[in-house]
C-alpha cells in the first residue's frame, strides 16, 4: 500500500512559484535597503565650526599697502598673503626697502604687524611681524628653516636642542617650541626676540 501524496500535483506548480516570489520578494528589500542606507558619518555642525575657527588668526597690515586694516588668515599663511588680503602695495611703497628688509615667505602667527614702507621713510620704520624693528628684522633665525650651525648661534641652544627644533618642525607659531618639547618656558621666553617662523 502506497503512501499518501502530502500536496496533491495540481498544488506542486503554484506553490513553488509562491515560494519563488517570496524569496525574489526578500531580495529585493534587501537590496533596496542597502542601497539607500548612509554610510557617512554624522557631523555635528558646531564641530566643525570650532575646528575652523580654531585654525584662523588676526594680524594687523599696515603703511604702504592700499588697505590697511585688521584681518583674518588661516595658519600657514604668509606675509605675501597678507599684503595680497590688505590689497597689495600701494604706490607709496618702497620697494627697495620691501625687497631688502620683508621676506614675503614668512609664516605669521597670531597678533602678528605687517607693515611696509613708504617712499619717504627711507626704511627707517618698523617692519615687522610682531617681533622686532628694521635694523633687527634681518638677524631673527627662522625655526622653521634655519640650519642646526644657525640654531647653535643663539644663546642657550646647542646641537642636541637645534636637533630636537628641527625634528619638531613645522611650527605654526612660535610658541609650539614649548607645546612640542624642543625647548624649555624659561629658554623660550629668552629667545623669542630673536626668533621668527
Amino acid at each position: 500500500m502506497g503512501e499518501k501524496e502530502i500536496v496533491p500535483p495540481e498544488y506542486r506548480l503554484p506553490l513553488v512559484f509562491v515560494g519563488l516570489s517570496i524569496i525574489a520578494l526578500m531580495c529585493a528589500i534587501f537590496l533596496f535597503v542597502k542601497t539607500v542606507q548612509h554610510t557617512e558619518p554624522i557631523r555635528f555642525s558646531s564641530d566643525e565650526k570650532v575646528s575652523s575657527e580654531s585654525s584662523k588668526f588676526v594680524i594687523d597690515v599696515s603703511g604702504a599697502v592700499k588697505s590697511p586694516g585688521v584681518y583674518t588668515l588661516v595658519y600657514g599663511s604668509r606675509v605675501s598673503d597678507a599684503i595680497a588680503i590688505a590689497g597689495g602695495f600701494s604706490d607709496e611703497a618702497d620697494m627697495d626697502a620691501v625687497a631688502l628688509r620683508i621676506n614675503q615667505a614668512n609664516v605669521l602667527s597670531d597678533g602678528s604687524k605687517v607693515y611696509i614702507p613708504k617712499k619717504e621713510e627711507h626704511g627707517s620704520q618698523i617692519l615687522s611681524t610682531g617681533l622686532s624693528t628694521l635694523s633687527s628684522l634681518s638677524n631673527l633665525i627662522s625655526i622653521n628653516t634655519a640650519s642646526a650651525d644657525e640654531l647653535d648661534t643663539l644663546t642657550g641652544i646647542g646641537p642636541v636642542t637645534a636637533k630636537k627644533i628641527i625634528d619638531n618642525r613645522p611650527y605654526a607659531r612660535l610658541e609650539e617650541l614649548v607645546t612640542k618639547k624642543a625647548v624649555s618656558q624659561s629658554l623660550f621666553d629668552k629667545l623669542k626676540n630673536q626668533l621668527s617662523l
